[in-house]
């Protein structure tokens, strides 16, 4: 490894105490990837800090750069037995190859496969419980829609009212327009996603009012899917 001259090498720590941290900090923020921290007016609610600070304040070691409101936190076993169960899903891209991720993801899985990684790719190493999770679930919903709802048919032209019963299968957060993305399906098995500003859980179902946007593909599996604006949804 070559060493410029007066600059001092990266403090490396040891990859699988790293992850157990990054899901320490997953745990804490109750199993959620918090990408910005959040602080409030309101004394009564204390900061939340993401993931990735999270991680790289256990190993400050300078006290005086902590936050002040920053409360140490410590590993605990349940920890390191989600470390050990995302470990066994990862070796599935040591496997399968790492052609499909993009370059974040593959630095992020390159970084864990060494026994020990620089402090400067902790907020790397703070996204794989989410990763991990995220990736189980599309792997799942993926065979779910290749199996059941493969002949998906879309609903109506664009403009058409739509009302039905939905049943939310997937679901992500935007930050940029503050708002969650659904995908869902109907008791005929046609698959719809639209976006609300209300977080609901995947498995719930809802009666639906919208628009018809566009005919489009899902994401994960080129079945017929409707786009949906206009959306309100209602208890069943």
């Amino acid at each position: 490894m070559l060493i410029l001259q007066g600059v001092l090498p990266l403090k490396q720590v040891q990859t699988q105490e790293a992850l157990a941290v990054a899901h320490a900090a997953y745990r804490i923020n109750d199993y959620k990837y918090l990408k910005h921290t959040q602080r409030f007016s309101e004394n009564t609610n204390k900061t939340k800090f993401s993931n990735k600070e999270l991680v790289k304040f256990f190993y400050e070691t300078q006290v005086d750069y902590l936050p002040s409101d920053y409360v140490p936190f410590k590993i605990e076993a349940e920890d390191y037995e989600a470390v050990a169960a995302s470990n066994t899903w990862l070796k599935r891209y040591i496997m399968l190859g790492l052609g499909e991720l993009d370059d974040f993801k593959k630095d992020m899985l390159d970084a864990v496969s060494n026994e020990q990684v620089p402090v400067n790719v902790l907020g790397r190493i703070a996204f794989i419980p989410e990763f991990v999770k995220r990736d189980q679930h599309e792997s799942g919903l993926k065979k779910e829609i290749r199996i059941e709802y493969r002949d998906s048919q879309y609903l109506g032209y664009a403009k058409d009212n739509v009302e039905d019963v939905v049943k939310i299968l997937d679901k992500r957060y935007s930050t940029m327009w503050e708002t969650w993305n659904y995908v869902a399906v109907t008791p005929q098995g046609n698959l719809v996603s639209f976006t609300n500003k209300y977080d609901h859980n995947v498995g719930d179902t809802k009666r639906i009012k919208a628009k018809v946007r566009e005919h489009t593909k899902n994401k994960l599996f080129s079945a017929n899917e409707t786009r949906l604006n206009y959306v309100k949804l209602y208890k069943v």
